[in-house]
């Protein structure tokens, strides 16, 4: 089991390591601390690690959760904590083969209905009131970092992570996402190879690493040994800093923070930075844009949708972008979209539905299919609003 370029015995770890604990971002994190153990994985707020220092961190969390606030029991773990604690407990969770739920602690109270009464909560400051059961702070977990945990025994339970999201409406549903399966495998596979991510690659996240699109690239560089830097909610003078200081070569971002950092190099006078790769979702994409940052850094850029609950479905090439500039792609393998009562695949505009990752939606979404092209041409109902 290997994606295209990876050495056959990459394979084998990868193959070793999904036996055991099943496509998940387990088997991702335990492969890559195998196979690339003192390369740089992770860099978030300062804080930084290696691929075997992760998981060994991952590891010893897991060890004093599971017999301190868990006390043996198998409990939902609610991540709802920022900087380097976040990644941690959720790695210590999946290793624990836990049911464990990201949450942005911006969004914690608004979401509570999703969180589960007996639910080990993981936070930041003062827990809050409304829960009842055991928590945990980030201050403790990255404590706990430093503890022995790789005696830890193996478990037949496999994680699952358990996304929320609110509706228009105001109503929230959750999505269980269990294995990826073959059909997953097929996603990511071809999610991977349009955006070409490499080993050497250093990939800035603009995302908070709760959100889909930081947990998909946090998947994406367990998988393929790139370095990943979080830099949400990070003025966009920090991030060209970064940018620069860090070598990095991948961007993602949404349009409003690539707009931030187009006009913060303008403001300053900067020349750009070097950049292989951008890749922009999260919000509606404006044409103008596109030929914005095309005219900066080249064709470069690509852009992606998706939802919560299928993960990215479709995704545009700097060429497809060069001649369509709204459009943000065409279906990756194993994904499909198409327009409500319409039938068939051919031309149609109207509410959009996706399919991907063992989930079918109907988004609240209006979009336009022309020639197999999805085109965004409503505003998105819940645009990524982070900074």
């Amino acid at each position: 089991m290997r994606l295209r370029g990876m050495p056959p015995s990459h394979g084998r770890s990868l193959g070793r390591s999904v036996r055991e604990h099943g496509f998940t971002i387990t088997a991702l994190a335990e492969h890559s601390a195998r196979v690339r153990r003192d390369q740089l994985a992770l860099v978030v707020d300062g804080w930084s690690a290696t691929f075997g220092e992760l998981w060994r961190a991952a590891e010893g969390v897991a060890a004093v959760l599971y017999l301190g606030p868990l006390d043996r029991r198998p409990l939902p773990v609610v991540v709802a904590c920022s900087g380097a604690a976040m990644p941690i407990a959720l790695l210590a969770a999946s290793r624990l083969g836990l049911d464990v739920m990201p949450i942005s602690p911006r969004v914690l109270d608004e979401l509570r209905g999703a969180v589960p009464a007996e639910a080990l909560l993981v936070h930041d400051g003062e827990a809050p009131a409304w829960h009842s059961g055991p928590t945990a702070t980030a201050d403790e977990v990255l404590e706990w970092s430093s503890s022995y945990g790789s005696g830890l025994a193996s478990t037949r339970r496999r994680v699952r992570l358990v996304l929320p999201a609110l509706s228009s409406a105001g109503t929230i549903t959750t999505h269980v996402q269990g294995a990826m399966g073959v059909q997953g495998l097929r996603q990511l596979a071809g999610l991977h190879d349009r955006l070409g991510v490499e080993g050497t690659d250093v990939i800035l996240a603009c995302a908070p690493l709760h959100r889909g699109k930081g947990l998909q690239l946090l998947g994406m560089a367990l998988l393929t040994g790139a370095t990943l830097v979080s830099a949400a909610h990070t003025p966009a003078a920090e991030r060209i800093r970064i940018i620069h200081e860090r070598f990095v070569s991948v961007l993602s971002a949404s349009p409003g923070q690539i707009t931030g950092i187009l006009d913060e190099l303008e403001r300053s006078g900067e020349a750009p930075p070097r950049l292989r790769r951008i890749l922009l979702a999260g919000q509606d994409l404006d044409a103008d844009l596109v030929r914005r940052v095309h005219a900066t850094w080249g064709p470069i850029v690509l852009t992606a949708y998706g939802t919560v609950q299928t993960g990215t479905i479709a995704m545009a090439t700097p060429e497809l972008l060069s001649q369509h500039p709204g459009t943000v792609g065409v279906s990756l393998p194993g994904s499909e979209f198409g327009i409500v009562g319409h039938k068939g695949s051919g031309d149609a505009s109207g509410l959009l539905w996706v399919r991907g990752a063992h989930a079918t939606v109907i988004t609240e979404d209006q979009a336009r299919i022309e020639e197999g092209r999805l085109t965004i041409v409503g505003p998105l109902t819940k645009p990524d609003t982070a900074d």
